[in-house]
């Protein structure tokens, strides 16, 4: 009987670690989905010298079209608005951008933690400022 019993439970242990590590997989391909499109943006910043609203719905329609992730939850963070910028020649002349979209992970017996995926990535701004 003390045999049955371990044995199930090992099997079952197993089952939910299984189940962790295909969720996780998929975990780590929004992560990377996330990075390709703050890579993409970077490469789209610097003529206008800060993230245009246009290049913030083109993250999201991205992520939206690949992934399926919810538009509303993508938080696009950095040098957003035209006073922002950074000028060429000046003390600090790089443009931030950060994506995030939040993360679940799912534990044993119905537990839940969350946290957010996050890219990062700053940019040499190419405004000359006249």
């Amino acid at each position: 009987m003390k045999w049955s019993f371990e044995t199930v439970l090992y099997l079952m242990i197993m089952t939910f670690m299984s189940v962790a590590l295909i969720l996780d997989h998929g975990d780590a391909k929004n992560a990377t989905y996330i990075e390709i499109a703050a890579t993409e943006a970077a490469l789209k910043v610097p003529p206008q010298g800060y993230i245009t609203p246009q290049i913030k719905q083109e993250i999201k329609d991205f992520l939206a079209g690949t992934r399926g992730m919810d538009p509303v939850l993508v938080q696009i963070d950095g040098t957003n608005d035209i006073a922002l910028r950074k000028v060429r020649g000046q003390g600090n002349d790089t443009i931030t951008l950060t994506i995030k979209y939040p993360r679940k992970y799912y534990i044993f017996f119905d537990g839940m933690k969350n946290s957010l995926y996050t890219a990062k990535r700053t940019i040499k701004t190419e405004y000359t400022g006249r």
